[in-house]
């Protein structure tokens, strides 16, 4: 079929919020870990918690909401005001501190203190993420969707998927720098006001899509009816696909969480070492999910599949066993070539088989799947092998003993992403007999 020209404001929109939504939530999936475990002084554990319990709000806000726009029909305002929103509550962020727990509850002990203000980071995470839900996976996800088409969704997927790595090299890399010189309030101030800038400027050229699902059912009925057997047996090929990205991102994270703290404290790179490799890995793999993207628009998602699949399991496991930058830069863009590629292939297949006329509930459907179960699943088997390692201790800031994220993390999730063929196979098979006839 020949592909689809997007308007210059489709793009410009995709662009903008698809880059500031990325950067927002890898502070979110990266900084928070690290601002809980050194400045606030937490622990592997909490992390795990913190990571569960906002996709746990994620997934709900996505599912209410993504029903709530297809009703109301105004994808617009929800995302950019949502966008607004979101970005002041990240720098609420910049309130929080150990000390300040103490000046508020004098009468606490000092482990009371840290459990306190543990439980106030997890919480603003989690409120925080309601409204980045709202905004970003409910409304955003929903307008692209809807914006695009068979013939131009892998190519958009594949420029999509690049802002994670860019938001990653932006986080990761620059925000080391920047908190080491101005602060972790700073910091917070900084993104969250982007983000908000974000939101404001969408208003003066997104535009509403052409056509947006509206929803007939009683709200009842919407929340449970992706969940109905009948429409699972229906929508095949879309629970299909996302059983394949339930088991990805269940091995992604599994080693994300606790990515930045294994370069830093495990392998004991400094701030200027981690961001260079971050940054050549990140940029690499850029070009790579572009190129993928192109590719799978023209010659569809079969062909690519397995081998994205191998390619990530085989970086992951070359992650694990690298010590020192130039290797693990190798390695990691392995990895990372291979995890944009199953992003690409597999968010674009979704894309295609989400029913046209659910496009905003069948969101939250997304992410349960998506980001609740990974979310749950995997941050526990990563705490679960770090805690249950002898690879060594870190004494934070506080003088507290933590134990030190282990490379069987990276093991372990390149095993749970071979699972990914078993779904990959039956989908892309009855793809392929579809083409043929």
């Amino acid at each position: 079929m020949k592909q689809t020209k997007l308007s210059a404001g489709t793009w410009t929109a995709v662009i903008l919020f698809g880059l500031i939504g990325q950067i927002a939530w890898s502070i979110e999936n990266m900084e928070f870990n690290l601002f809980l475990f050194n400045y606030i002084g937490g622990t592997t554990t909490d992390i795990a918690r913190m990571v569960a319990w906002s996709a746990l709000v994620s997934t709900l806000t996505t599912l209410v909401m993504g029903i709530v726009t297809d009703r109301l029909g105004h994808r617009k305002e929800f995302l950019c005001y949502g966008y607004v929103i979101w970005g002041v509550m990240t720098m609420l962020f910049a309130l929080i501190s150990r000390e300040r727990t103490a000046s508020m509850f004098p009468s606490l002990t000092a482990a009371q203190v840290l459990a306190r203000t543990a439980f106030m980071v997890i919480l603003m995470d989690c409120i925080m993420s309601f409204f980045g839900s709202a905004a970003n996976d409910a409304s955003f996800n929903a307008w692209v969707t809807e914006s695009t088409d068979e013939t131009n969704r892998a190519s958009v997927e594949g420029v999509l998927n690049v802002f994670p790595l860019l938001s990653m090299l932006i986080v990761a890399g620059a925000s080391g720098i920047f908190v080491e010189r101005a602060g972790w309030p700073a910091f917070f101030l900084l993104t969250g006001g982007v983000v908000s800038v974000c939101g404001l400027l969408g208003l003066l050229f997104v535009k509403e899509p052409e056509h947006i699902s509206g929803e007939r059912m009683n709200f009842i009925q919407s929340v449970i009816y992706g969940f109905r057997p009948s429409v699972m047996k229906e929508n095949r090929d879309f629970y299909v696909t996302l059983l394949a990205l339930l088991i990805f991102n269940t091995a992604v994270q599994i080693f994300m969480p606790y990515l930045l703290i294994y370069l830093e404290k495990t392998l004991q790179f400094d701030t200027m070492t981690y961001s260079i490799v971050m940054a050549v890995v990140i940029l690499l793999a850029s070009v790579v999910s572009v190129i993928i993207g192109r590719i799978t628009d023209n010659i569809g998602h079969e062909k690519l599949a397995r081998w994205s699949v191998f390619l990530f399991a085989v970086g992951l496991m070359l992650a694990s066993m690298v010590r020192i930058p130039v290797l693990f830069i190798i390695a990691g863009t392995i990895m990372m070539s291979g995890y944009v590629s199953i992003l690409v292939i597999f968010t674009s297949a979704l894309r295609d088989y989400t029913p046209v006329e659910h496009v905003g509930m069948f969101q939250g459907i997304r992410l349960c799947a998506y980001v609740l179960v990974p979310m749950v699943v995997g941050p526990a088997i990563g705490s679960f092998l770090i805690n249950h390692s002898d690879a060594g201790t870190y004494v934070n800031g506080y003088g507290e003993t933590v134990n030190l994220p282990v490379p069987a993390i990276f093991v372990a999730a390149a095993a749970v992403s071979l699972f990914i063929l078993l779904p990959a196979s039956r989908l892309f098979k009855a793809e392929t007999k579809e083409g043929e006839e």
